[in-house]
């Protein structure tokens, strides 16, 4: 068939009214709708069944994740028209906003990146357990519909004082840490929310994940951190310790839920973590990596920061 194909979420954050996002797209595109009970995935291996070239996800960043396990190691590349209150990929890939990022869809130089996949479920930028999912849950659904991602600035204050659990991670196959820890986090590109370079170092081409380990748990360890992160600073070892890897092992004493792209799951105790290489292509003109020159050719090895 080739081609390309649309999938639209006509209920995200900022979704284009659809004659608007028709015009957008121009002619011979076809468009289709996410629904409740399929966000994006199953029209999307259907696309990739029909052999599309490309396939525009219009929505954010759970439709963009709806889409990815389908995606990934196909022909059939990605392009974003962003339309959600959070739009961690775009932003990360440096692409436009809202209906303008239409007429970039599939005018780029293909650029091949990675996915993480966290107890089996793709993602793009991030994923992690702790905090920042407390963080996601505690968002108040009303106050996000009308203010966006600044609604987590409210959670973010309610969960300043974090419960510390015992947490053993393996990088690799190999033990790397135990700990009291506030939260696992591990990227695959450098920034969440707000702008803030959690991973300044990480590339989404370097077949590695990066991961932190946070034992922040009071309003003061968690300003100092996110000081020293806006300051491009060290952060002190005993609040923050760092490593890279492809599969990373998290075992939690106490179950927590997790996220992964913004998207809340269960309580889990265990975590399991891998990187799938090269496995999603980008087609949009002004789609860069974040981070500078690629780590690929090093291929580190090493499991400590």
């Amino acid at each position: 068939m080739g081609g390309t194909v649309a999938i639209w979420n006509p209920v995200s954050g900022g979704a284009a009214d659809e004659a608007d996002l028709r015009a957008a797209l121009g002619d011979g595109v076809d468009l289709r709708e996410t629904t409740e009970d399929d966000p994006g995935q199953g029209q999307t291996e259907q696309a990739v069944a029909d052999e599309a070239d490309l396939v525009v996800v219009c929505g954010g960043d759970g439709t963009v994740r709806a889409c990815l396990d389908a995606l990934a190691g196909t022909g059939t590349a990605l392009a974003i028209v962003p339309l959600g209150t959070g739009n961690l990929l775009a932003s990360n890939l440096g692409l436009a906003t809202g209906l303008a990022a239409a007429d970039d869809a599939g005018r780029g130089t293909p650029l091949r990146i990675d996915i993480g996949r966290i107890n089996g479920e793709a993602f793009a930028v991030m994923a992690g357990t702790g905090f920042d999912a407390a963080m996601i849950d505690d968002a108040p659904a009303g106050l996000k519909a009308r203010i966006g991602t600044a609604a987590y600035v409210v959670s973010c204050l309610r969960n300043l004082h974090t419960r510390l659990v015992v947490t053993t991670v393996e990088v690799d196959g190999r033990p790397w840490l135990r700990t009291r820890a506030s939260m696992v986090l591990v990227g695959n590109f450098g920034t969440v929310s707000g702008g803030l370079a959690v991973f300044p170092d990480a590339e989404p081409d370097d077949g590695l994940l990066d991961v932190a380990v946070s034992a922040a748990s009071t309003p003061r360890q968690w300003l100092a951190w996110s000081w020293r992160l806006l300051r491009r600073r060290p952060e002190p070892p005993d609040l923050v310790q760092r490593t890279r890897g492809r599969r990373i092992v998290v075992t939690q004493q106490r179950a927590r839920p997790y996220e992964l792209d913004g998207e809340l799951r269960p309580a889990t105790r265990l975590l399991e973590i891998e990187v799938a290489p090269a496995a999603l292509t980008i087609n949009q003109k002004g789609a860069s990596r974040a981070g500078g020159g690629s780590r690929a050719d090093e291929q580190k090895d090493e499991t400590t920061a």
